[in-house]
């Protein structure tokens, strides 16, 4: 097994999330690694929310609002609670965890980070779907850990 010193913790705001960075936070503090947290938006909940079937539609006049509107309501909120969330999460740890945010689907951009980046582990909740919801939803969890070649932590 190689040398852990980056951990990657994904997260979505879940309790999943929160525990796998909970998880990650004592595995970084016992073999000083450090953590990036990352939050992939996927532009698919943009768009739902801009047609008016999203979370942020609820009371804006005129029923609607911009795609730029709503990037930046989904942004504020990844700043305010998904991020601050998941580091609190990671109790004391050796070093200020890197906080990255992007757009996309979160598999592919999660994939995409391990692949560009020196990452050795990630740590990321699973939902625990099965059946016709996992075949409808798909499965992040699954996904990065068939795509990256590091070590992958599921965390309920």
């Amino acid at each position: 097994m190689s040398e852990i010193n980056h951990i990657l913790v994904p997260t979505d705001g879940s309790q999943g999330a929160i525990n796998a960075a909970a998880y990650a936070g004592q595995l970084a503090k016992a073999l000083g690694a450090n953590i990036i947290i990352l939050c992939a938006q996927s532009d698919d909940n943009l768009l739902a929310s801009a047609w008016g079937a999203g979370e942020f539609y609820e009371g804006v006049p005129g029923g609607m609002k911009s795609v730029d509107e709503i990037r930046g309501v989904m942004e504020k909120q990844v700043q305010e609670k998904e991020l601050p969330d998941t580091s609190r999460a990671l109790g004391e740890v050796n070093s200020e965890p890197q906080l990255v945010t992007v757009w996309g689907h979160p598999a592919e951009e999660i994939v995409k980070y391990v692949k560009e980046n020196a990452v050795d582990l990630v740590s990321m909740g699973s939902h625990g779907r099965t059946g016709i919801k996992r075949a409808f939803l798909g499965s992040v969890s699954q996904a990065v850990a068939n795509q990256v070649d590091c070590t992958v932590t599921l965390v309920k």
